[in-house]
């Protein structure tokens, strides 16, 4: 048995174009009046909180602030490290977790420096890989 919906949906079950199930559009909520106020008074509403923080309402000056400043977010300096010659992926990661301990860098900097190398290292198999696959499969 057909619902009158089947008549307007093609056959992956989709809307058909230029059809809808709801022909009177989108029910009217409490939203849509609200947007309709603050249109009208957010000029006003602007004011009264610009108003109330420059008298010393820290909540206004809260907002104020939000919202003309973002949030300050952490930047990590630039840092020297001196890495072995021809250490390779290993000693590159030891030279970080040696620098952390001596404190010439955070933790942190050098936790992340560690992370990257055995991506690196990853990344190096896995095109190792494909060079010896790609080499066996031109043998045969």
């Amino acid at each position: 048995m057909t619902t009158p919906q089947a008549d307007i949906r093609d056959k992956s079950g989709r809307w058909v174009k230029g059809s809808t199930p709801n022909p009177s559009g989108r029910p009217k909520t409490a939203s849509a009046e609200l947007k309709r106020q603050l249109a009208q008074h957010g000029t006003q509403v602007v004011q009264t909180v610009v108003d109330a923080a420059l008298a010393g309402d820290l909540t206004a000056c809260k907002l104020v602030l939000d919202r003309i400043s973002p949030a300050l977010k952490p930047v990590a300096s630039p840092i020297n490290i001196e890495l072995p010659d021809n250490a390779g992926l290993a000693g590159t990661a030891r030279a970080f977790v040696d620098a952390a301990a001596t404190g010439k860098i955070p933790p942190d900097v050098a936790g992340q420096l560690v992370t990257a190398v055995a991506s690196l290292a990853r990344i190096t198999e896995i095109d190792e890989l494909e060079r010896r696959l790609t080499a066996l499969e031109a043998a045969k």
